[in-house]
């Protein structure tokens, strides 16, 4: 009589239990899937002009209920110190595990202001691309982001000449084959570009083609630094939200950093 008497109790306190998790609504936290792939990752030393850009395939396996992947977000931050940019790159890593969830995202957007990477149209496509910059497409998506310009195309009889590169953003390739449309990477606001200092001369806009500055949302400036060279750190991430418009991110994959010289034609 006594174990009957205790299993009623017992049964009635677990659906009380539970009950009151559902009533009360606990917590609920998301986990989104990383990219973790890089098919070209450029360190601040690479020196070659063909291998300044970056590569990577998005993660869009998303499978999550009450929950929309947004998809994959692009972010940078200018340095004119490259130490300061590889001790904060150290930071992020070492907060990068499944365990701290989404501290990494956190710490490189808001303790150290790593802005999204701005996008305008190019030449032969209808529109900019959104943000996130790379948007859901239900297929994991190869990406190619050159920043810079290098060369100058009225010096080359053939623009496609090896010697000259375009900035622009590819999505479905890692390679730049010139088939397929293209966006132009822009820094945060779509105001200027990443040229930074080119001259008239050459047939660049002085006015978009501006060098960093102190103060700039986009730029960390430290005291000591080699004069005119800049550095750009790059990381993405992938982003969705809740029914409550709640923002998630995964962990993030660095996708390295490339040196760009103020006013350097090439």
């Amino acid at each position: 009589m006594a174990n009957s008497v205790y299993r009623k109790y017992r049964s009635f306190f677990t659906c009380l239990f539970l009950s009151l998790l559902v009533s009360c609504g606990m917590d609920v936290v998301y986990y989104l899937s990383a990219p973790t792939v890089t098919y070209n990752d450029p360190t601040y030393a690479t020196s070659d002009y063909a291998s300044k850009y970056f590569a990577f395939l998005t993660e869009e396996d998303q499978d999550v209920s009450d929950f929309t992947f947004d998809g994959t977000g692009v972010y940078y931050k200018i340095y004119n110190n490259y130490s300061t940019m590889v001790t904060r790159n150290s930071a992020i890593s070492a907060v990068n595990t499944t365990s701290n969830s989404s501290s990494a995202a956190t710490k490189m957007i808001e303790t150290y202001g790593y802005k999204p990477l701005g996008c305008i149209a190019g030449p032969n496509s209808s529109s900019a691309l959104g943000s996130p910059l790379i948007s859901d497409s239900g297929s994991n998506t190869k990406v190619y982001i050159r920043l810079t310009t290098y060369g100058d195309a009225a010096d080359y009889s053939d623009s496609s000449s090896s010697y000259y590169f375009t900035p622009k953003i590819l999505l479905g390739t890692s390679s730049d084959d010139g088939s397929i449309p293209s966006y132009i990477p822009m820094r945060y606001g779509n105001k200027y570009s990443f040229d930074f200092g080119r001259s008239s001369s050459s047939g660049f806009d002085t006015s978009v083609d501006i060098v960093p500055a102190n103060g700039d949302d986009d730029v960390t400036y430290g005291t000591s630094s080699v004069d005119g060279t800049w550095y750009v750190d790059m990381y993405a991430v992938a982003i969705g939200h809740d029914n409550s418009f709640t923002q998630y991110y995964s962990l993030v994959l660095h996708l390295g950093a490339i040196p760009i010289v103020e006013g350097e034609e090439n």
